[in-house]
């Protein structure tokens, strides 16, 4: 009579896997990425130096003072003043108008004073259709007279505005939520009072120019 065999399983015949090898990477993964990751903060950290910022607002035109300033650390600012060249900040002149907490850099301050000579700083606020989007200091702009709101005027008016200031420039920008924008522009003393009063009748607008001028 013949033997009966029993019937093969495939599972004797393999390697066994450990049950814990899946663990066992993970943990090890886990340990790698926190030994890279360590390793990233520790190079951010010693790539910061201290700098400059400002710590009160400083509109532009006027001297910055001691009290004006803060030091901070911060990485891969170009530019930035470095906190040991503080002498060289404070009776300087601000070339725009600086906020809270911005670095200093080179191009934000001046020795000489603002206005320079022959020049006037004249303040406005436009809404939205008067002045281009996101203008800046240091942007220049053409300003023209207008008709005032509400006043569709003559064609012969609108298609040969009166340039009251062929090149000021922007000192200080400030979007207003649901009011435009308030800015800051330093026009030629010529033109300074006329731009003026422009501007308190609501008449002016602004053209922004190239930044190379035109050729």
């Amino acid at each position: 009579m013949a033997a009966t065999q029993r019937p093969m399983s495939l599972g004797h015949d393999l390697p066994r896997v450990p049950r814990r090898y899946g663990q066992w990477a993970g943990a090890v993964l886990f340990v790698v990425m926190a030994v890279l990751l360590a390793g990233w903060f520790w190079q951010q950290k010693s790539d910061q130096r201290p700098v400059l910022a400002i710590a009160e607002p400083v509109p532009a035109g006027s001297v910055i003072t001691a009290n004006d300033l803060e030091i901070i650390e911060v990485s891969g600012v170009k530019g930035a003043i470095p906190s040991a060249d503080s002498d060289t900040v404070i009776g300087s002149t601000a070339a725009v108008g600086l906020v809270d907490g911005q670095i200093l850099t080179r191009d934000m301050v001046t020795a000489d004073p603002l206005p320079g000579p022959g020049e006037r700083v004249v303040g406005l606020q436009l809404e939205a259709t008067r002045a281009p989007a996101g203008l800046a200091p240091g942007d220049v702009v053409v300003v023209i007279a207008v008709p005032p709101e509400g006043d569709p005027s003559t064609p012969g008016n609108l298609d040969n505005p009166t340039v009251l200031a062929p090149s000021a420039t922007v000192a200080s920008a400030a979007a207003i939520e649901g009011a435009g924008t308030r800015l800051t522009l330093v026009v030629p003393e010529p033109v300074a009072e006329r731009v003026t009063a422009y501007v308190a009748a609501g008449r002016v607008a602004l053209v922004q120019a190239p930044a190379g001028g035109d050729e």
